[in-house]
């Protein structure tokens, strides 16, 4: 993914349509990977635990946990 700073990306979030927000930064930096249009496809279908699995898998392949990180950002979000 394209370097996004982060206040940028919370920036965006606090001021727009995080639907839509996704969806372009999803169709900007990853048009041709398969297993994020797979991803999106789920997301754009309401399927909400197909994209929970997807999350979790992905952040145990890099060794963090989904949760964790998830309130780190909320975190984040509710202090800018």
């Amino acid at each position: 993914m394209a370097n996004l700073n982060p206040l940028t990306l919370i920036s965006l979030l606090k001021g727009g349509n995080p639907q839509v927000i996704a969806q372009q930064l999803f169709q900007n930096n990853f048009p041709s990977n398969p297993n994020m249009q797979s991803l999106m496809q789920m997301a754009q279908k309401g399927d909400s635990r197909g994209v929970q699995q997807f999350a979790q898998n992905y952040f145990n392949q890099m060794g963090k946990d989904l949760n964790t990180e998830l309130n780190n950002f909320i975190q984040l979000i509710q202090n800018n």
